[in-house]
C-alpha cells in the first residue's frame, strides 16, 4: 500500500467514525499532514480522491469541509407518507441487503474489508444500545458503499433515516441486550468472512440470517422472503 493509499484509508475511516460531522471543516492541511505523519503532497492526493468520491468539498480560501449528503428523492418522499415502521424497514432490508452483501463479495476491496472489520470490533466494545445502534448503522452503510452501486447506497440511507426516528429506537432499546449484541457481532463477522472469501452466495446467506435474527427479536416475525418472491400475509402480520 502506498503512502497515498494509506493516508486515504485513514481519512476514510475517520469520516466513517464521524470524527468530523457533515459540513464541518477539516483541520488545515499543514496540521492534518503533521497529525498523519505524511507530506502535504500525499495528503493533497488523498483529499483529491475523497473529493472525487463526493465525501468532502474544498473551497479556495475557506478550507476543506465534510460533504453534506444531498437529500435523495426517496428520503424526501418519506416525509409525504405515513412514517414507515420497524417492520417496513426490516422487510426492505431483507429484500436488498443480501444482494448488497453478494455485490461486496465480488467488488469490495481489501481496504473495504478492513474498514468493515474495524467497525465490527468497535461495535463489539459498545457499552450501550445507542452506541451499538450508531456503529451498526455505520457498518451497514459502509457495506452498501462497498457495493459500488449508488442507487443501493441511497435506498439503504432511507432505512437509516427511519432508524434515527423514535419508534425504531424505542423498540431497539427494549430488545437489544448483551447476549444479542454478541450474537449480532458474530453474525457480522461471519458475513465479512464470507466477503473476504469472495463467496457471494455465502455473504448473501449470512446477511439474510443476520437480518432474520434482528427481525425475530424486534417484531417476533421469523418469516424470511427472497428478493425475487412476493410477500404474503403469512410473511407479514397485518393488524
Amino acid at each position: 500500500m502506498t503512502i497515498v493509499d494509506n493516508t486515504l484509508a485513514i481519512l476514510e475511516m475517520a469520516l466513517d467514525r464521524g470524527d468530523w460531522a457533515p459540513g464541518e471543516r477539516l483541520p488545515p492541511e499543514r496540521t492534518l499532514a503533521a497529525r498523519l505523519g505524511v507530506g502535504r503532497s500525499s495528503l493533497r492526493k488523498a483529499l483529491a480522491e475523497l473529493e472525487r468520491q463526493g465525501r468532502i468539498r474544498r473551497h479556495v480560501g475557506q478550507g476543506t469541509f465534510v460533504a453534506v449528503p444531498p437529500e435523495s428523492e426517496v428520503v424526501a418522499t418519506l416525509r409525504l407518507t405515513p412514517p414507515p415502521g420497524p417492520a417496513d424497514v426490516l422487510e426492505l432490508r431483507l429484500m436488498i441487503e443480501p444482494a448488497i452483501a453478494a455485490l461486496v463479495a465480488l467488488r469490495g476491496t481489501v481496504q473495504d474489508i478492513a474498514r468493515l472489520r474495524a467497525l465490527i470490533e468497535e461495535g463489539a466494545a459498545a457499552r450501550d444500545w445507542e452506541a451499538w445502534e450508531d456503529l451498526d448503522s455505520r457498518f451497514h452503510a459502509r457495506l452498501a458503499q462497498a457495493s459500488r452501486n449508488p442507487l443501493l447506497t441511497g435506498v439503504l440511507e432511507t432505512t437509516n433515516v427511519i432508524r434515527r426516528q423514535g419508534e425504531w429506537g424505542a423498540l431497539r432499546s427494549s430488545t437489544l441486550n448483551p447476549e444479542r449484541q454478541r450474537a449480532y457481532t458474530d453474525q457480522h463477522r461471519a458475513l465479512v468472512d464470507a466477503i473476504a472469501r469472495r463467496d457471494a452466495p455465502g455473504a448473501a446467506a449470512a446477511m439474510r440470517a443476520h437480518l432474520a435474527a434482528v427481525q425475530s427479536a424486534m417484531t417476533g416475525d421469523a418469516a424470511i422472503f427472497e428478493f425475487s418472491t412476493i410477500p404474503t400475509t403469512q410473511q407479514r402480520r397485518i393488524p
